[in-house]
């Protein structure tokens, strides 16, 4: 996310984080799934004795449901769930619970969110902890117009940043990580949605790749970005993450969920006009089809990294969390101590799903 998710604390409300393209973009309400198991028309139902049993899970995303979950649509559809013995329902993200708290109150089984706001989550003692990683490459970007004559981050200076409220601590520590100061440019604080950059109140906006650089290409403008992750901000994003709990407990459904969506991810990254149309036509609401299907082939690299394809798909590298760990403590001044690694991220189950094909 390009926010800093500073503010963890169960009761504290949700602020939404990203822009929405088109009409009917709200969160809706979850999608409740019927128990799998069923026989076939025509044939006997499985017995008692040799039927597999199915349990229940959840997984709550990180904004609605569109494109950028769209391997887990996939695996839904085509039942790769239930071949696991798991009856999933896929939430969207809600205004007033964010994933952590959906995850930490139990209201879900497994959440998506950034590396970022786990670090955070977890130094706040919120003992929620990753076991995979769908993006090696988070979206967020510095975002401008090619008529600015903008070429790259050293060309700010003297410049207006458009940046939304919580990302301020990100924004300065990226400055700062690429010899700029706040001193430097002015940063001004602004919504999601395109205006400030169209009509000149900014000459630089924090947004996505996947949303809002697409949303001003759609329009006709020639745009520039630059990725936080090549600026040095490197933290993992749409991470699976459970309670610590959940982990000890229900390590065999955590192991058949990520085959499974992995399954899912590598046939929507081979399949993206196929599968845009699936999650447009049968899982979003109000979402626009060729907006779409840019979003899923604009993150098929941030996915499907060199990392990626030698080790597999949702794979982690925990030097990645190290490095979050270090910008957090010296850049952000978001940590008071370091939070180890080893408390918020576990390769147990990468390691029993083993290399998936990425």
């Amino acid at each position: 996310m390009f926010g800093d998710a500073s503010k963890l604390t169960l009761q504290l409300p949700r602020a939404r984080r990203r822009g929405v393209l088109g009409a009917g973009l709200a969160a809706g309400a979850a999608l409740g799934l019927a128990a799998c198991g069923g026989a076939a028309p025509g044939t006997a139902p499985a017995s008692s004795a040799t039927a597999r049993p199915v349990e229940p899970a959840s997984l709550r995303l990180s904004w609605i449901k569109n494109t950028e979950f769209a391997g887990f649509f996939v695996a839904l559809d085509k039942g790769y769930y239930k071949d696991e013995g798991i009856d999933l329902t896929i939430n969207p993200s809600a205004q007033n619970l964010s994933e952590v708290q959906a995850v930490a109150t139990r209201a879900d089984t497994i959440g998506l969110s950034g590396g970022q706001t786990l670090l955070l989550a977890r130094a706040q003692g919120v003992p929620v902890k990753a076991f995979g990683a769908l993006f090696q490459k988070g979206p967020g970007c510095f975002l401008w117009l090619e008529r600015s004559g903008i070429k790259d981050i050293g060309d700010f200076k003297g410049k207006k940043i458009g940046i939304q409220q919580t990302a301020r601590n990100s924004t300065e520590a990226m400055l700062t990580m690429n010899r700029l100061s706040v001193d430097d440019v002015t940063l001004v604080t602004v919504g999601f949605d395109l205006a400030p950059l169209l009509t000149g109140q900014v000459d630089v906006l924090t947004g996505l790749v996947t949303n809002q650089v697409i949303a001003l290409e759609q329009q006709g403008e020639k745009v520039g970005y630059k990725p936080y992750s090549d600026l040095g901000f490197t933290f993992y994003w749409n991470t699976p993450f459970v309670l610590d709990d959940t982990l000890r407990a229900k390590t065999s459904l955590l192991t058949g969920w990520l085959r499974a969506s992995a399954r899912g991810w590598d046939y929507a990254l081979k399949n993206p006009d196929e599968v845009a149309r699936l999650v447009v036509e049968k899982y979003g609401e109000g979402l626009d089809l060729t907006n779409q299907t840019l979003e899923l082939k604009r993150e098929t690299p941030l996915i499907r990294t060199e990392f990626s394809q030698q080790k597999g798909l949702f794979w982690m590298d925990p030097a990645v969390w190290q490095k979050g760990v270090e910008i957090l403590v010296s850049q952000t001044r978001q940590f008071e101590k370091p939070v180890s690694i080893d408390d918020v991220q576990t390769l147990e189950i990468l390691n029993r799903v083993g290399k998936i094909p990425a």
